[in-house]
Parts: structure tokens; sequence; C-alpha cells
């Protein structure tokens, strides 16, 4: 870990001989594609090159590298469910390639962003529906509501922030369960 903090190469290639498979493996069970798999473990561990300098403080390596690792997975979800076009092709993809496992995954991590939304208050949940599911602009949304754009765009935020907030929690979960099952089973 000093060698690699000090810039050493063939610390980073060590690190990542090490820790590749299992970064690949938690990856492609969720994502059950090879290409975002391979582009987790690469932006995982450029990550890790990029904070080389701050790796000494890092306690648990294997930890920090599942909680990058989760993070990055929780964002190709969320962006794979908020476009709706490519998530149906992809989906797809996966039914024709016999991806059953991802399938169920994608339909719990919908079912987590539904409650998400519905935990939010009645106006940030209008209008995250409008922005979101209708795709309408913030300035049509203030229209429709008959609130300034300002306060759209501040119940946005707040919505946003309490659907990460919660997605967090409750995927964070969900991928651990899932990592130990996969774990159990190989």
């Amino acid at each position: 870990m000093k060698q690699l903090k000090h810039g050493s190469e063939s610390a980073f290639t060590q690190l990542f001989n090490s820790y590749r498979g299992a970064v690949y493996s938690t990856s492609f069970t969720f994502l059950n594609s090879v290409t975002l798999a391979e582009e987790v473990v690469q932006d995982v561990f450029l990550k890790i090159w990029l904070k080389r300098a701050e790796i000494g403080e890092i306690k648990h390596l294997q930890g920090y590298l599942f909680i990058m690792a989760r993070n990055i997975i929780f964002d190709r979800i969320k962006k794979m469910s908020y476009e709706s076009t490519i998530s149906g092709s992809l989906a797809e993809d996966q039914i024709s390639a016999g991806g059953t496992d991802y399938l169920i995954r994608h339909h719990q991590c919908q079912q987590f962003l539904k409650q998400a939304i519905e935990q939010l208050p009645p106006q940030q949940q209008k209008i995250y529906c409008l922005a979101k599911e209708d795709g309408l602009s913030h300035e049509r949304i203030a229209d429709i509501m008959k609130i300034s754009k300002q306060t759209v765009k501040k119940h946005m935020a707040l919505a946003l922030r309490s659907i990460r907030k919660y997605l967090d929690n409750h995927i964070h979960n969900f991928l651990w369960l899932m990592v130990l099952l996969h774990a159990m089973v190989s």
C-alpha cells in the first residue's frame, strides 16, 4: 500500500491482479453484461490509481473496493432505469441471452426506485414524476403547478437527494446479500 501511495506501477499491478476477479464477479452478478462488468473494473481501478495518494488512509481495502464497485454498479443501474429506451433494449438483449437473473435484479431495482418515489412528500413526488416520467422541463412543471421555477428546482433537488439516500440504503443491503449468495454458490 505504501508503494502504491508513492506511485509504484508494480504495486498497482499486484493490487489489480489480486482484486479484479472479485470486482468483475460482483459487477457481472448485478449487470449480467461482460462489457458493463469490465467497465466497472476499469472505473474502480482507475479511481484507485487517481486516488493513490490517499490510499494509505484506507484501513480495509477489500471493503473500500466493494463500496467503490457498489457505487459504480448503482450508478449504472440507475442510469439504465432512467433511460427507458436503453433499458428496454438491454432487457430484450438479456432475455434473448437467457438473462433471467438480470431481469429479476432489474425488476427488484425498479421496485426500490418505485418505493423511494412513494416515500417522497406529495409535491416532491409530483415534480419528480412530471420531470422524470413525463419528461417535462422545470419551466413547464412550474407553469402546470403554478409555482416558481426556483421552487421546482428546490423540490427536485430534495427529491433526488431523498431517492438517492433511500436507494443507497436499500440497494447496499441487496448487493451484500447477492454477493454473499454468489460466494456461497461459487
